[in-house]
C-alpha cells in the first residue's frame, strides 16, 4: 500500500503527525510525505520518500500573492500525487484540503483522510459547503477539539489528541511544586503571535522576582524587543527551535501559558498543544474564562477573566493553593480518557492500511 501525508506547513508544526507517523513506524508501514518549508531547513522524518517544497512567505503579502505562492505548492504536489498513485493519502489542516479539494474528490475520493486542526475561516459559505463535500467524500475526518463541531457540516467526526509522546518521554514528569522561596516560570512555548495579550502579561508580572516569563518559539523576538525597550528583565526567550528540543525547554517551565485569547471563534473552540503537555508532564496551565480549553482544564488550571490589576498576587496565590496529589490524579484521569480515544482514531486508521 502506497501511502502519503500531504501538508502545507512544516512538520514542526503538525502537531499531532506523530500518531500517524509513530504508527506506521511501529507496523512497518511506509509513507512518503510531501510538504511546504517556509524555513528552508530540513526536519527530521523518518518517512520512505520526503518531497520538500521550499517556499518564502511575507506575512506582510495580500491575500492574492500568498495564494499564488501556495498554488505553486499544489501544482508541485499534484504532479508527485498523480506520477506516485497513492492508495491513501492524509491532508494536514483544513487549508490543505481545501487547497486540494478537487484533486482528492475526483482522484481520492474514499482515499484520503482529513485532518482538522483548527477554525480556518470557515464562515465563508463557499468554504463551508466546499470543506462538506470534502468531507463527505473521506475516507474519515478527524478533529482536534469537540469545540470544533459548532461550526463544522454535522458529521461523524474522530476526536485525536494532539499528544507527541515522542517527544514528551524525553521531558521529566513533575512530581512537585516550587516552594514559595523558588521563582515560578511561566512558559509559552510554540509560535509565537498574540502579541497583544504577551505584552500585557509581561507589563502585570514584568520584574516581578516571583516569576519568570518565557517565550520559547518563533515570533518571540519581537518580545525580546518589548522586553528591552520597557526594561523587564525576568524574561527568557528561545527563538525557533526543533522539535527535538522541546523536552528540554519544557523542563525548565513550572506553568504552561495557554493564554492565546477569547471572544473569537478560533480560539474559543481551539484544544491547545499545551493541554497535553500541561496534562502530560503534571505541570498547571493557565487558560482563559471562556473557551473550550476552560472545559477541558478546569481542574488543572488557573483560569483568567481578562483582567491584569493584581495578577501577580493571584497567580502566586492560585499556584501555592494547589493540591498536588490531588492534581496529579486529575491528570492521571485525563491522560486515561486521552489515551482511551486515542485508540478508537488508531482502529479506524487500521482498517485502512490493511
Amino acid at each position: 500500500m502506497k501511502i502519503c501525508i500531504l501538508s502545507i506547513v512544516n512538520i514542526k508544526h503538525m502537531s499531532a503527525a506523530s500518531l500517524y507517523m509513530d504508527y506506521f513506524r511501529d507496523n512497518g508501514i511506509k509513507y512518503d510525505i510531501i510538504y511546504i518549508d517556509k524555513y528552508s531547513h530540513q526536519e527530521k522524518v523518518y518517512a520512505e520518500k520526503i518531497y520538500r517544497f521550499d517556499i518564502k512567505i511575507n506575512p506582510n503579502w495580500s491575500k492574492i500573492k500568498k495564494m499564488i505562492k501556495y498554488f505553486t505548492f499544489r501544482k508541485y504536489a499534484k504532479n508527485i500525487l498523480t506520477k506516485n498513485k497513492y492508495d491513501l493519502v492524509i491532508t494536514w489542516g483544513t487549508e490543505t484540503a481545501l487547497l486540494f479539494a478537487d484533486y482528492l474528490m475526483m482522484k481520492l475520493k474514499n482515499r484520503y483522510i482529513v485532518n482538522i486542526r483548527d477554525y480556518a475561516n470557515i464562515n465563508n459559505n463557499i468554504k463551508y459547503l466546499l470543506l462538506k463535500e470534502i468531507i463527505s467524500k473521506s475516507k474519515f475526518t478527524t478533529i482536534s477539539s469537540n469545540g470544533f463541531k459548532v461550526f463544522l457540516p454535522k458529521k461523524e467526526y474522530i476526536l485525536v489528541h494532539s499528544l507527541n509522546r515522542s517527544i514528551l518521554d524525553n521531558a521529566n514528569v513533575h512530581t512537585g511544586l516550587k516552594e514559595k522561596n523558588d521563582k515560578i516560570k511561566i512558559c509559552f512555548l510554540g509560535n509565537v503571535r498574540f502579541y497583544y495579550n504577551d505584552k500585557k502579561l509581561m507589563d502585570a508580572l514584568g520584574n516581578d522576582n516571583r516569576f519568570i516569563l518565557q517565550y520559547f518559539g518563533i515570533g518571540s523576538e519581537v518580545l525580546k524587543h518589548y522586553a528591552n525597550r520597557n526594561n523587564i528583565s525576568n524574561v527568557e526567550f528561545v527563538n525557533s527551535f526543533d522539535l527535538e528540543q522541546t523536552a528540554e525547554l519544557l523542563d525548565r517551565a513550572d506553568i504552561i501559558n495557554n493564554l492565546y485569547g477569547y471572544n473569537d471563534i478560533a480560539l474559543d473552540t481551539a484544544v491547545s498543544i499545551k493541554y497535553y503537555y500541561a496534562v502530560y508532564l503534571r505541570l498547571p496551565i493557565m487558560v482563559f474564562k471562556g473557551t473550550y480549553m476552560e472545559q477541558m482544564a478546569y481542574d488543572i488550571s488557573f483560569v483568567f477573566d481578562g483582567n491584569y490589576d493584581n495578577l501577580g498576587n493571584k497567580i502566586y496565590e492560585w499556584y501555592h493553593s494547589i493540591d498536588f496529589e490531588k492534581f496529579k490524579l486529575n491528570c492521571n484521569k485525563k491522560m486515561q480518557s486521552i489515551d482511551d480515544e486515542n485508540m478508537k482514531f488508531y482502529y479506524e486508521l487500521s482498517k485502512c492500511v490493511k
